[in-house]
């Protein structure tokens, strides 16, 4: 064995350029899931334009592209940019296609400013929105909490929990009760 293919073998070192596609391996040997912060370096650092279709159904699922743009707009100079594109409802693979194409490709380290969450949410409202999102329970909190942010995202969440069944008074109870909502006896 040549010590170029013991270098890669041993310490997974490859030549500039060269195409490497091992998926990460857990302790027994299956393969792991994609993260959250593995698809982030996908967009700022590797850019492989063909990524979105060598990935799993499996890593598919992991993406998100709400805590994509979190994370993304953590980038002082990205802020701009990424609130913009968040406002249009976009299929993840054409999000990964968009943000390969408009930011720079560098290795970037993006710290996380997290937020005080002061509010506290009904349970109900919580495993609603997991449920409707598909999501896990931090997920859904945040995406609460945006939600919260305008009287529209109000009306929507307000909205949701009556397609769920929930009962007015507790959607009331919430401050969900917004004035000019459908179902509110406002038309």
């Amino acid at each position: 064995m040549e010590f170029k293919d013991f270098k890669k073998s041993v310490y997974n070192i490859h030549e500039p350029g060269e195409l490497v596609n091992r998926q990460k391996r857990g302790k027994n040997g299956t393969k792991k899931r994609k993260t959250l912060f593995d698809h982030i370096n996908q967009i700022t650092k590797v850019q492989n334009p063909n990524y979105w279709e060598d990935i799993s159904d499996e890593d598919k699922k992991t993406w998100s592209n709400y805590m994509i743009n979190r994370f993304l707009s953590m980038n002082p100079d990205w802020i701009e940019l990424i609130n913009e594109l968040q406002k249009y409802n976009l299929k993840p693979k054409e999000l990964y296609k968009l943000y390969i194409n408009v930011l720079p490709k560098s290795k970037r380290w993006l710290k996380y400013t997290k937020g005080k969450n002061d509010m506290d949410y009904p349970e109900w409202l919580i495993n609603i929105m997991r449920n409707n999102d598909e999501s896990n329970r931090r997920e859904a909190i945040e995406a609460i909490g945006m939600l919260m942010l305008t009287e529209g995202g109000m009306m929507e969440l307000g909205e949701t929990a009556r397609k769920w069944g929930i009962e007015e008074r507790k959607i009331k109870a919430a401050g969900l009760h917004v004035v000019g909502s459908v179902n509110a006896g406002n038309l």
